[in-house]
């Protein structure tokens, strides 16, 4: 009868300690990524919705600042908002109308380019009416 265990034995059990480890650590990974990424959506959700209640400050005829996504960016991340992100790259806005039954509606159609990370941007279109 053989006393204690091989060497063959100790090193299949490392082998699957090290396995486990690894499958452990890729599911931790993953998880962070997730919520990394997660928050992130949330965040352009968040500077979106800031900056669809800050241009509803300005009525439709009212031309908007020239200065407006730095001060919208400034406003939503303080002071240090130089590379920070999200943020707004790029805010268009036009002023149209359109003339139905007699009247015309006027409204403002605002395209803003939130950059995500420094390689990821999304469009988004905003729309506000008189």
């Amino acid at each position: 009868m053989k006393i204690g265990i091989s060497l063959v034995e100790v090193l299949v059990g490392l082998v699957l300690i090290a396995i486990t480890v690894v499958f452990a650590f890729e599911a931790i990974t993953n998880s962070l990524n997730t919520v990394n990424r997660q928050e992130l959506e949330i965040k352009t959700v968040c500077l979106l919705n800031f900056t669809q209640s800050y241009l509803a400050e300005y009525r439709v005829g009212v031309q908007l600042p020239s200065n407006i996504v730095e001060t919208i960016n400034t406003s939503f991340h303080g002071s240090n908002s130089n590379n920070v992100f999200p943020r707004i790259h790029t805010l268009q806005a036009t002023t149209t109308s359109l003339n139905l039954s007699g009247s015309t509606i006027f409204y403002r159609v605002v395209q803003i380019e939130i950059r995500k990370t420094p390689n990821t941007s999304e469009s988004f279109v905003l729309l506000f009416g008189l």
